[in-house]
């Protein structure tokens, strides 16, 4: 195996390699390009681990909104979810954000009572793909007419009188979101809208029929091979959505009138078809795209187009063609016809007829360079593939890396970004639930939880896709929190009941400890103290070297994934995982306060001044609740169950480890100086122990190193005021 030490010896490598020329070599150099796939963890097991990863995310986040009662629901397409990604690419994650609370109609006669109903038509300006929409409300005889007054800031009175609905309708709503997550301006690509590099949000209106270029998908003639007759069944079931963007061409007037007909769930559908080796095709092409096309045409050729080629490409071909050791040569089938494409000066559109996809984004001079640039990569595609520098793949090739750590490497790097990703959304949900919870009284709070664990278990049951195991995700956080508001509404006088007890138990499916801790805490705020220190005595057991500890509090995040942990990502199901291997903080609510050991309870009190409430943005969400990282509340909790108890060795040891988990210079642990985590909660937990050992000028400086960390929203400050009233007051 070559040893490449320095760019030097990369170009000495590239003058000697032969490009593969003959159909012996090109097979062989397609074998080369594949274990190199293999080398960066683009395998068929990742592959559809992202899949199933990502669409997990979708419908968590779905069904947190729908929890919430937002009117929204989300569908993660592009890159991402369908696989074709490298972690060299940088590619962002795509989510189309429907609105629920809309319907669009393409005729008169349709009607949904409690939607907003737009009619969707064209008229002689609007180009292919395109619409107009208009709303609609209903007369007192039931039927439809035409809305005459706007509705919106932004709508317009056509010539018809009729109310047009403009595409910028929702950038103030959109707006007003972001600014109350301090995220800054809202960036603008085409019709999404984003703050972040990492996520584009498209926000898009359901269309209840199928339109008539979308019908054409299904009857025009095809070799039969592919899509195959089930993948079509499913796409005639596909919602398609009108999304906020007009035609680039059309004058300002008419394009803020516009709406883009969108398929993009029957084009993910198609993508999750593709096989294996169809897919490294397509990753190889669009690799090529980026590195050496947008140095010369830009971003107007698109990955789209790819993507548009390949699919008529995996439609035209034979299957057998599409093997491993036919990589490059499928590779040259397809940027044929995009080269036949540039010369007709047409790209048409998969799924939709009449749309030139080159319409509007290449001008005549670009498709004539496109062309160069296209015939130039066919000639010499070994070498370009040699040289790629994406993801070092060019080098992988020449050295045909299989180092097995390498793989799995890049295999746990990817799925580690996927795992938080969706744990985050999840915990998110939760927050919400918390916060709205703390808006009702008792009573309320009780049946609202129990409306919302019956919704989930009948997803449990009856649910599609990946819904019954989102419901599986969400209950037990939700078992918890019902569990401790019953509780804390029975006196300590009184017994627990077993319907409590039971949903504690249900509760300790959320993760590794989070759900029996918070049981823990309630039989200690009970004075179950035995009961207590059995359940505390098993967390500890549970816990080791190779169990993840994630917050996802914005300000407070903490992520610690061990090595092993990692590699256990490879063979075990996300969900599992975080069953087994993981823990996350632990949430309280204000009903849930009986259950929190009385210092604890101020936490929920953070944001006291003006100061504080100009720090916080929507993503504080957390603030307002009593948030805990799980090993120092086990400490914790350790230390005052014993105290009560009269252990003293245990109490003792319980404080010692509280202080070496704050001062501990190991992976994964924070010093304090470099804090991450709730680590002003920890500091406040150690204060509080210091000053049940009589020791207040310990807990005063363990308050303010906790106000160093973070000097607002932080219940330290009442703390100090408290222990100067009680000792130095005193003492003075």
């Amino acid at each position: 195996m070559f040893v490449l030490n320095n760019k030097e010896d990369v170009l000495v490598l590239f003058r000697m390699t032969l490009y593969k020329k003959s159909q012996e070599e090109l097979e062989e150099f397609s074998r080369d390009v594949y274990e190199a796939f293999q080398a960066i963890g683009v395998t068929s097991d990742m592959i559809h681990r992202r899949r199933h990863n990502y669409l997990l995310w979708e419908t968590v986040d779905t069904t947190g909104s729908q929890l919430q009662g937002d009117p929204m629901s989300y569908f993660i397409v592009g890159s991402q979810v369908e696989g074709s990604t490298t972690i060299g690419m940088l590619s962002d994650t795509d989510f189309t954000c429907r609105y629920d609370n809309y319907q669009v109609v393409l005729k008169l006669g349709t009607w949904q009572t409690g939607k907003i109903n737009l009619l969707a038509f064209k008229d002689e300006t609007t180009p292919p793909q395109f619409y107009k929409l208009c709303r609609l409300q209903p007369t007192p005889d039931g039927r439809q007419e035409y809305m005459r007054d706007p509705d919106h800031e932004t709508d317009v009175v056509d010539g018809q009188g009729r109310v047009l609905v403009c595409n910028t309708m929702l950038d103030n709503v959109i707006k007003r979101a972001y600014e109350a997550l301090g995220e800054g301006e809202v960036v603008k690509h085409g019709p999404s809208r984003s703050w972040s590099d990492k996520c584009d949000h498209v926000y898009a209106l359901p269309c209840h029929d199928l339109p008539e270029e979308y019908e054409s998908f299904f009857t025009r003639s095809r070799p039969g091979h592919w899509p195959k007759s089930e993948t079509l069944e499913y796409a005639r079931q596909c919602q398609v959505f009108f999304i906020p963007q007009g035609h680039p061409h059309s004058p300002l007037n008419e394009h803020k009138l516009q709406w883009r007909l969108s398929t993009s769930l029957t084009e993910r559908k198609l993508m999750f078809d593709f096989t294996e080796e169809q897919m490294l095709v397509f990753i190889l092409l669009k690799m090529l795209k980026k590195e050496y096309c947008k140095l010369k045409i830009g971003d107007d050729f698109s990955t789209f187009h790819i993507k548009t080629a390949m699919m008529f490409c995996i439609e035209s071909y034979p299957p057998e063609i599409w093997c491993i050791g036919n990589i490059v040569k499928c590779a040259t089938y397809c940027i044929n016809i995009l080269i036949q494409w540039t010369q007709d000066n047409v790209c048409p559109h998969f799924t939709m007829g009449g749309v030139n996809l080159f319409d509007g984004k290449l001008s005549e001079p670009d498709i004539r360079e496109l062309e160069t640039f296209l015939i130039s990569l066919r000639e010499h595609i070994t070498e370009n593939i040699c040289e790629l520098k994406m993801d070092l793949f060019g080098v992988k090739v020449l050295q045909k890396v299989l180092a097995k750590e390498s793989n799995i490497k890049h295999q746990t790097e990817i799925l580690q970004e996927i795992t938080w990703n969706i744990r985050s959304t999840q915990l998110v949900a939760v927050k919400h639930i918390c916060l709205q919870l703390s808006k009702m009284d008792v009573n309320n709070a009780v049946c609202f939880m129990f409306n919302h664990v019956k919704n989930l278990r009948r997803l449990q049951s009856e649910g599609s896709d990946l819904q019954p195991e989102v419901a599986n995700m969400l209950l037990p956080f939700l078992h918890g929190i019902l569990a401790s508001i019953k509780a804390s509404c029975i006196t300590t006088d009184q017994p627990v009941t077993q319907d409590i007890i039971d949903l504690y138990q249900h509760s300790f499916e959320c993760d590794l400890m989070s759900g029996k801790l918070k049981y823990a805490s309630m039989l200690y705020c009970r004075g179950q103290y035995d009961q207590a220190a059995d359940m505390l005595n098993h967390c500890e057991g549970l816990l080791g070297p190779d169990v993840a500890h994630y917050c996802g509090c914005h300000g407070r995040r903490y992520d610690y994934l061990p090595d092993t942990f990692l590699r256990t990502c490879l063979n075990t199901s996300t969900v599992e995982l975080w069953k087994t291997s993981s823990t996350s903080c632990v949430m309280f609510c204000k009903h849930e306060l009986p259950c929190v050991p009385e210092h604890l309870q101020h936490e929920m009190y953070r944001t006291q001044t003006q100061k504080d409430m100009k720090e916080r943005n929507a993503l504080h969400i957390w603030m307002d609740l009593v948030v805990i990282d799980c090993m120092p509340f086990l400490i914790y909790l350790q230390y005052l169950v014993n105290r009560q108890k009269g252990n003293l060795p245990r109490r003792l040891l319980a404080l010692f480890n509280l202080m070496d988990y704050i001062n501990r210079d190991q992976p994964g642990q924070w010093l304090c100086d470099n804090a991450r985590g709730h680590m002003d909660t920890t500091l406040h937990m150690l204060a509080h122990c210091w000053e049940l050992e009589d020791r207040p000028d310990l807990a005063w400086q363990l308050y303010q190193q906790s106000i160093n960390i973070y000097p607002t929203n932080n219940i330290a400050w009442v703390h100090l005021i408290r222990l100067f009233r009680k000792y130095f007051l005193r003492e003075n």
